[in-house]
């Protein structure tokens, strides 16, 4: 029996729902590890983990989800994304482990990083399984199982460290129950929509490994560059600042994330427009979620000045309400970052990984050249203008390739136009 394809509103609907609780699990988790933790070291490795296994989950990812969701005239098969997706999670888990070695880092923190390591994996596999339904339009089993896998990780989380006083326990508790979920959810309802086989022909491993190499290497070295100030910012002042920083900027992320819940939906849509050549259709849509995007985070950016430190008091305590000066910057940053990822995933639909990887290795030198630089002269504001900085200049860059796109794509058009005439 063919699955039934759900209404726009719906798939947003249920995309908002279950990414929304999701996050604000993730959220919970620096929450509870201050509040659980008798030191914010605790948080500050957790908050390494997290920022380090981020790069490397993009690398398992290869950021072939917005490609795979736009491609509606089947250029590769299931079975050639699937055997890709597994030889992607090993290879980042390897060099996961690799790049922490070249870090004088503690026992405890290689273990804490590894071990979320495991846990993104998962993530990454579950990911391939979300775009197979998006592509389907039946992003309901997505939101269903984000919602679910979020309450489960902070539980498994909540029960691990509250019984063992140990944060690595803990992400052990969170890494079974989010494979148990995907084993007995994920996984057979993603059967009903596309037919998962693994057959690893490597000749399509190795085709699909160069087609997204641009762009595998693009959004690694920029998601290294959102992360090594950080790094940068652990090695300067220590772990405990960074756990005082990652704690402030972690309900931010909201936004960031929110801006995704608007074009997520939509991509399939815009496919569709580059496919038919609809210039005016796909210029339309990117101007209004644009300006939704751009809405959604002038409010957020302006409750921020008076809501800060009061959120900050409710959900952390005075300790951390103490530094509401630092929410400001990095609001603004999470909200230019939502902005980024839609320019990038309109870029990826646009077929420009090429230009993706240039606008990212530019990002990424930005990075290493100021970031240490913002954080001596800033301390932690300094981790956000640098953030700040570097992300406006890749939005300057994409916004300037898309418009030429369209452009092009119209152009495209009429040549058609005129062919079908003559």
């Amino acid at each position: 029996m063919k699955e039934k394809k759900l209404s726009l509103a719906s798939n947003l609907v249920w995309n908002s729902i279950g990414s929304f609780t999701y996050l604000v699990c993730q959220w919970l988790l620096t929450l509870l590890i201050v509040r659980l933790s008798n030191n914010l070291s605790d948080a500050g490795n957790l908050s390494l983990a997290i920022s380090i296994t981020n790069i490397f989950y993009n690398f398992a990812c290869f950021n072939v989800r917005p490609y795979l969701v736009s491609d509606n005239i089947g250029e590769y098969k299931t079975e050639e994304y699937t055997s890709f997706r597994i030889v992607t999670c090993i290879l980042s888990t390897i060099l996961c482990f690799l790049y922490i070695l070249i870090f004088d880092y503690t026992m405890t923190q290689l273990i804490c990083i590894l071990l979320y390591m495991l846990f993104k994996v998962g993530e990454a596999v579950v990911d391939l399984f979300h775009a197979f339904e998006q592509r389907k339009s039946r992003m309901d089993i997505g939101g269903i199982s984000l919602f679910c896998r979020g309450v489960l990780s902070i539980a498994s989380f909540y029960v691990g460290f509250r019984i063992f006083h140990n944060i690595n326990i803990a992400i052990i508790g969170m890494i079974i129950s989010t494979w148990l979920f995907i084993l007995f959810y994920d996984y057979p309802k993603v059967q009903k929509i596309e037919k998962i086989k693994v057959r690893m022909n490597y000749q399509k491993v190795k085709e699909l490994f160069i087609k997204f190499l641009p762009l595998a290497i693009g959004t690694f070295i920029g998601s290294m560059a959102t992360s090594l100030p950080r790094q940068f910012l652990e090695s300067i002042e220590g772990a405990s600042i960074l756990g005082i920083y990652a704690t402030v900027a972690t309900p931010a992320v909201i936004v960031q994330t929110a801006a995704s819940y608007i074009y997520n939906p939509l991509l399939v849509i815009f496919s569709d427009f580059r496919t038919k050549k609809d210039s005016k259709g796909f210029w339309l849509l990117f101007l209004k979620t644009s300006l939704i995007i751009i809405a959604l985070s002038t409010v957020c950016i302006i409750g921020s000045q008076f809501l800060a430190k009061w959120g900050l008091q409710l959900l952390y305590g005075a300790k951390i309400a103490n530094y509401d000066y630092l929410f400001t910057g990095v609001i603004f940053y999470t909200s230019l970052t939502g902005y980024m990822w839609f320019c990038h995933n309109i870029l990826i639909i646009l077929r420009k990984m090429k230009e993706l990887l240039l606008i990212n290795v530019t990002a990424f030198i930005l990075c290493l050249s100021t970031a240490t630089l913002f954080i001596k002269k800033y301390s932690m504001n300094g981790t956000s203008y640098c953030l700040i900085f570097f992300t406006s200049i890749m939005i300057v860059g994409m916004l300037i390739i898309i418009v030429r796109d369209i452009r092009e794509l119209g152009i495209s058009e009429k040549k058609d136009v005129k062919e079908v005439v003559k």
